[in-house]
C-alpha cells in the first residue's frame, strides 16, 4: 500500500472512531440516567410500603411537619426514600382510607397535609372511617430530572408515582 492510501484509511479510522465513541457515550450515559430513574422507582415504592405498614399500626399518626419523624407515616416514608426527597404535601404524598364493602372498596376519608387534618368524604367521620380492618392506602409521587444535559433537553423530568396498600390492625 502506497503511503498516500494509507494515510487517507488513517484518516477515515480516526473519523470512524469519533462517531462511534459519541454514539457509544450518549447509549452508556442513557444507562447510567436511566438506572438512576428505576433505582428511585423502586426505593419511593418500598418506602411506600414501610408506609403503609406502619399506618396499618399506627392509623392516625400523621403530621403536617415538612421535617416529619420516624413516629409519623410520612416520617416513614419520607425517611426510607431519602434520595427521592419526596416532599410532606398533598401534591406528592396522600394518605387515604378505604372501608372495605360488598363491592369494591368505598374511600371514606385521607389526611390533608396542606390542612393539617382529617378530611372525611360525605357521611364519614374520622371514628367512622379510622378502624380495624379499614385499607390504608400511601400513594407517592416524586419528580426525577435526568442527569445526563442531552436527556434533560429531551425529556426535562419524569413523574414517577407509587401506591401501597396494609390493612388497619388494632
Amino acid at each position: 500500500m502506497s503511503g498516500a492510501r494509507r494515510r487517507r484509511a488513517d484518516g477515515q479510522t480516526l473519523v470512524e472512531f469519533a462517531l462511534v465513541s459519541m454514539l457509544l457515550l450518549v447509549i452508556v450515559l442513557g444507562i447510567f440516567d436511566f438506572s438512576y430513574l428505576f433505582a428511585g422507582r423502586i426505593e419511593v415504592y418500598q418506602a411506600g410500603r414501610v408506609a403503609a405498614r406502619f399506618a396499618a399500626t399506627h392509623p392516625s399518626a400523621w403530621t403536617a411537619s415538612a421535617n416529619p419523624d420516624r413516629t409519623t407515616i410520612e416520617g416513614n416514608l419520607i425517611l426510607t426514600a431519602v434520595p427521592a426527597k419526596v416532599p410532606n404535601d398533598d401534591a406528592h404524598l396522600t394518605i387515604s382510607y378505604w372501608l372495605p364493602g360488598a363491592g369494591a372498596a368505598v374511600q371514606c376519608g385521607a389526611w390533608s397535609a396542606s390542612s393539617g387534618s382529617f378530611v372525611p368524604q360525605a357521611g364519614y367521620s374520622q371514628s367512622t372511617c379510622v378502624l380495624p380492618g379499614t385499607l390504608i392506602k400511601v400513594h407517592a409521587t416524586y419528580v426525577y430530572t435526568f442527569i445526563t444535559p442531552m436527556l434533560k433537553a429531551s425529556f426535562g423530568s419524569v413523574t414517577v408515582t407509587v401506591d401501597a396498600s396494609a390493612l388497619e390492625e388494632l
